[in-house]
């Protein structure tokens, strides 16, 4: 988005991006001038017609005029949208921002309340914006004129002020220079003549300041037959008897005050006092971040802490209210005390009146003037010995000697972290009743989370509690820039979040702001790599090191490259810019596409001994898989359902439950394709419904999936997923067939990392059925298929089976292939066959007597199946559980989770080995409990939610621990 501006204080003009805009035809201007203004007002046609042809009209008057109005909207480009079409009449929308006559007005405005050397600040700026007399070209048309006649009399008015405030900081040569320049001009204007007269008093010019009184009395009478006014004539007494009264000196550096916090400072303590060491290090340092990130804040506190180590003290300048790059000496020099001489560079006088002093200079928002900034600051490293600078900067100056300190939003991970206490006390000021009740810290902390730690968008969040609650405010954060603006602030920029990301974006190239759009449809970190195949233009590398250089974009540099991220409020004003272009939906393509490419190579990544970096990839970017996966679903069912039927091993061994759902999603948008992914993404969705503990749901879907293949090699992943059901339903002989099939089929496609996972589970349905000879003749062919792979999680599996089966004829020889099992597993984040090692060693260790070490496997694998999702083998983990608790004497919470397991909807009941088991299990613990006692624990267990029988199992495993820790 361009950044578009008007002026009337010259030629009448359009500007975008400090650059003139051609108005080569007159009535285009005229049109302009007119329906500026009357900025947001309705300009009925009649009087366009009227201003443009008078009397002589064209044949058809209103198309004539439409055909200006069409010329300029073209003429403007995007800022044309607001010149808009308003019943009978135009109108053109702006803000006072972007009219250069408005920014005049308020500026002077805003001097009357300001101290000397900040009026004078703002006086010079709103000076700046004039180019010539006001509304050049039309100030003699009537519609003009009132406005052309009252705005350069406000210039004048302005420049008068100069020249007082001026004279009143101690600079009475500056200021004689520019009243004798008014007076030549305007002859006829007596405080310019008071003021002159004043001057020369001050500069030790009695004589040439009664000549100048002289003068005047002589104009007036020889031209207006008039006297001077009795205050001038007062005046001129005054200096005949040397009593004028003196000016004001100017404020010496020392003397001037830094600004005074108005709230807590909360959350920084670390960055206060790490910046406050450098300091006493380096001589220009720069606290580089977002806007809103709390940048001045940590500024001022850190040099109202260190100022006295500086014999000349900190002297603070804020330069967002400076425009042009010209200003920003001027503004410097001001801060710094300096009494400008005339008919000298003032960027020489400013390092002569600092060379001497030892002075800390704060320099406050460079962002925008970065460069004009930099040129000072560079010049002050080289031309004093004693000047630190302090800036704060979205933007880094990128000079010789720049040290930066980057200001990060602060943590919001948890009750007591610093962006939550930072709420509570902007709410506790915002809202009274907010100090009588115990807050939601929990809720607190993730409103803050949403708002990236932002202090910012926290402290307007907080502003707004007096007519909402914290989960309104959270629920309703999708609407982030309209919600969060509050009131008036010291600054315009700060009075909104919308404002706050308007001022860094626009100073973007519109190259830039293009990218940025584009790259806003990542929601994790993304590489170089991805965000060329989002943007798919040329300069995408150097507009993202804009980006991070003006705090748009973070960046991570890690062993890997480079990732960037984007906090959740720029992203989100990213995705408004490209829905107002119309552009969001391509984009969003593009990312689809970049992620559906990523799982593909990731598929067959994870195939080999590159496993690990492979998965790592996926789990970094699942926020963006599942954003991709989300729009393929209604936008492209063909590719939506390669990349779910592609992510179906990492979603099996990560217990990824939510991709599961995906692949649900998935076959159901694309229901009787003929794509060969179909049958696969089918299966997918089968072992996410057996995983979660819905067997039947598993089966249909897994029959639905081996209907649906076409050609052997299809029906692979339904019969895997077939086999499972049977495994889990207790017909081990029929799943090891099914087993087989699938990996006779692997074997031929020459997939061994597939291959190892059929030999595997088959090995281990025989094993169930007693067939031990016939296992371990499978699980030999399963680790040397995992040998041919290479794949850790192929060879963990291979490696568990052995275990497995060793459990059950020689539990001796067992536990190192389980703990081999267990370390391959989890070195490549295998949740599924580290869970099921961990099952098995739990138990090896409770039959041997090792019941803490039992434990604490135990402690570790319920939560994880729990976090998963996975209750098909939890509820198989739980049972083996019972028997542990009840080996140790755990009786009554042994009697509760029996309870729960036994009423348990989700999973497979127990069969075989487990199920004698658990009849076991049941009458032990009828004998010790009486019957009152263990129908109250039974009965409690069937009543617990699933994330309560977590919790118990949980609570029992650490009683349990305390009871053998004990014994």
């Amino acid at each position: 988005m361009a950044a578009w501006g008007y002026g009337l204080l010259g030629p009448v003009e359009a500007r975008v991006n400090d650059g003139v805009i051609p108005l080569t035809g007159a009535r285009q201007r005229l049109v302009l001038a007119v329906l500026l203004l009357n900025a947001n007002q309705l300009v009925p046609a009649d009087r366009l017609i009227d201003e443009l042809w008078g009397d002589d009209l064209p044949q058809d008057p209103p198309g004539a005029l439409r055909t200006q109005i069409s010329r300029l909207r073209r003429v403007l480009g995007p800022a044309g949208g607001g010149l808009v079409t308003d019943g009978r009449g135009y109108r053109l929308s702006l803000r006072r921002a972007q009219l250069d006559a408005a920014r005049f007005t308020d500026a002077l405005a805003a001097a009357t309340q300001a101290t000397s050397q900040e009026a004078l600040q703002l006086v010079d700026e709103a000076l700046a914006l004039w180019r010539g007399p006001a509304l050049a070209e039309f100030a003699d048309r009537p519609f003009a004129q009132p406005e052309a006649v009252r705005l350069d009399e406000l210039r004048v008015v302005a420049r008068e002020r100069r020249a007082e405030l001026v004279l009143s900081l101690g600079a009475p040569g500056d200021a004689i220079a520019a009243l004798h320049e008014i007076v030549a001009e305007h002859p006829a204007r007596e405080r310019a003549r008071g003021l002159l007269m004043q001057a020369l008093y001050r500069d030790g010019r009695q004589t040439d300041a009664l000549a100048a009184f002289g003068s005047w009395r002589r104009y007036l009478s020889d031209e207006l037959g008039l006297d001077p006014s009795p205050a001038l004539r007062r005046m001129e007494q005054d200096i005949l008897r040397h009593s004028l009264t003196p000016a004001e000196p100017a404020a010496q550096p020392a003397d001037r005050p830094l600004p005074l916090p108005v709230t807590s400072f909360i959350g920084r303590e670390g960055d206060r006092a790490a910046v406050a060491g450098l300091l006493g290090q380096v001589r220009l340092l720069t606290l580089h971040g977002p806007g809103g990130v709390g940048k001045t804040r940590l500024g001022l506190e850190v040099i109202s802490q260190i100022a006295a180590r500086y014999r000349d003290g900190a002297r603070f300048c804020d330069l967002a209210a400076i425009q042009r790059p010209a200003a920003v000496t001027r503004a410097i020099a001001t801060a710094a005390g300096l009494s400008e001489r005339a008919f000298r560079r003032l960027d020489d006088q400013l390092v002569e009146h600092l060379a001497s002093r030892q002075l800390l200079l704060m320099l406050d928002n460079c962002e925008h003037v970065a460069d004009a900034v930099a040129v000072i600051a560079e010049r002050l490293l080289r031309r004093t010995r004693n000047v630190t600078v302090l800036a704060t900067s979205r933007e880094r100056l990128g000079v010789d000697g720049e040290h930066v300190w980057p200001v990060g939003p602060l943590p919001a991970d948890g009750p007591d972290a610093p962006a939550v206490r930072l709420f509570l006390d902007r709410a506790c000021a915002a809202d009274p009743a907010a100090r009588q009740v115990t807050p939601d810290r929990a809720a607190v902390a993730t409103l803050c989370a949403r708002l990236d730690g932002l202090p910012l968008a926290i402290e307007l969040a907080a502003a707004r509690l007096p007519g909402t609650t914290v989960s309104e405010l959270t629920a309703s954060l999708q609407d982030r820039f309209r919600l969060l603006t509050v009131g008036h602030r010291a600054h315009q920029r700060h009075q909104s979040l919308q404002a706050v990301v308007d001022w860094s974006y626009h100073l973007l190239a519109p190259g830039e702001q293009e990218v940025f759009d584009q790259v806003s449809v990542f929601h994790g970190s993304f590489g170089l790599s991805a965000a060329r195949a989002v943007t798919a233009g040329p300069d995408t590398a150097h507009a993202m090191l804009q980006l991070t250089d003006r705090s748009l974009v973070s960046a991570d540099r890690t062993g890997a490259g480079t990732r960037y991220r984007l906090l959740e409020t720029l992203r989100g004003y990213g995705l408004e810019r490209l829905e107002e272009r119309g552009e969001l939906a391509a984009a969003r393509t593009r990312h689809a596409r970049w992620a559906a490419d990523l799982v593909t190579r990731a598929a067959a990544g994870l195939r080999g001994a590159d496993e690990g970096r492979w998965a790592a990839a996926l789990e970094e970017h699942l926020d963006d898989l599942r954003t991709a996966q989300s729009w393929l679903s209604g936008q492209d069912t063909r590719l939506g359902l390669r990349m779910t039927a592609e992510l179906h091993w990492y979603a099996l061994w990560r217990c990824q439950s939510e991709v599961f759902r995906w692949a649900d999603v998935s076959a159901a948008a694309a229901a009787g394709s003929n794509s060969p992914f179909y049958p696969e993404a089918l299966a997918s969705a089968a072992f996410g419904a057996i995983y979660r503990g819905d067997l039947r749901a598993g089966e249909t879907a897994a029959q639905a999936a081996l209907a649906a293949a076409r050609g052997p090699i299809a029906t692979r992943r339904p019969l895997e997923a077939l086999g499972d059901i049977a495994i889990f339903g207790g017909d081990p002989d029929r799943a090891a067939s099914l087993y087989r099939q699938a990996y006779d089929l692997s074997i031929d496609a020459g997939d061994y990392r597939d291959a190892a996972w059929d030999a595997a589970s088959a090995a281990a349905a025989l094993a169930y059925g007693n067939h031990l000879t016939q296992a371990n003749h499978l699980a030999d062919q399963a680790q040397a298929a995992a040998a041919a792979s290479g794949a850790p999680s192929a060879l963990a599996v291979a490696a568990w089976v052995v275990g497995e089966i060793a459990a059950i004829a020689d539990p001796g020889q067992a536990t190192e292939h389980l703990q081999q099992a267990a370390a391959l597993a989890t070195s490549v984040g295998n949740r599924l066959v580290a869970g099921l090692a961990e099952v098995c060693l739990a138990g090896l260790h409770a039959r041997d007597g090792d019941a803490a070490t039992a434990l604490g496997y135990f402690r570790q694998v319920i939560p994880q199946w729990g976090q998963a999702g996975a209750w098909t083998p939890q509820w198989v983990t739980i049972r083996t559980l019972i028997d542990l608790l009840t080996r140790v004497g755990a009786f009554r919470d042994a009697a509760t989770l029996y309870g729960a397991a036994t009423s348990a909807t989700t999973g497979a009941p127990p069969y075989g080995a487990d199920a004698d088991r658990m009849h076991t299990i049941a009458a032990r613990l009828r004998d010790t409990l009486t019957v009152t006692e263990f129908r109250a624990c039974t009965e409690r267990g069937e009543r617990l939610g699933s994330h309560q029988v977590i919790d118990l199992a949980l609570d029992a495993i650490a009683r349990a621990t305390a009871t053998t820790a004990s014994a």
